[in-house]
């Protein structure tokens, strides 16, 4: 509220283009990976050694977007939008896996296949028997309004435990 003498223009703040955009954007919600993994990070066994691991985020506005958001003070109005460009998973064993888009969900007929879009096989045990998978998605933002517009970008982290394990067979005998 702002008290001026009558007959007095009253003296609006001007707010940039940028702090509005700024403010559209924190009101966005974006959240980090929702990470899903298959074998689960809770399952009793965890990921075989040779054997695929399927990578995807839940499906949700703040995890995979697109989100709209806009802002007003006085005559301006900025809208920005953010999208999902891709996740980067750190695998825990050296490995980066860039994936586009929030990967593919697996289902239990798919077992022991590939993710079509977003997976890894570890190749060696890691170090503690564990490995610390994080994954950071990268959003693309752009914004405009007030005559002026921009582009940026934003990086967000989420992290996940997952057992690595390897299965060791023995012949013995053989045929007779």
């Amino acid at each position: 509220m702002v008290f001026t003498p009558n007959g007095q223009p009253v003296a609006v703040p001007q707010v940039s283009p940028a702090e509005l955009a700024e403010q559209a954007i924190s009101e966005m919600g974006l959240s980090a990976p929702d990470i899903r993994l298959a074998p689960p990070p809770d399952s009793p066994h965890g990921a075989t050694i040779g054997f695929p691991v399927w990578m995807w985020t839940a499906r949700r506005e703040a995890t995979v977007g697109p989100v709209t958001r806009t802002a007003s003070a006085g005559s301006v109005t900025v809208t920005a939008t953010a999208t999902l460009a891709k996740i980067d998973w750190a695998t825990g064993d050296g490995t980066t896996v860039s994936c586009s888009g929030a990967g593919t969900e697996f289902s239990d007929d798919r077992a022991g296949q590939p993710s079509p879009t977003c997976g890894h096989v570890y190749r060696d045990l890691v170090d503690g028997g564990v490995a610390a998978v994080n994954a950071t998605s990268r959003w693309e933002i752009r914004w405009s309004g007030g005559g002026q517009s921009a582009f940026r970008t934003m990086a967000l982290t989420s992290s996940a435990r997952l057992p690595v394990r390897e299965i060791r067979t023995l012949n013995t005998g053989g045929p007779r």
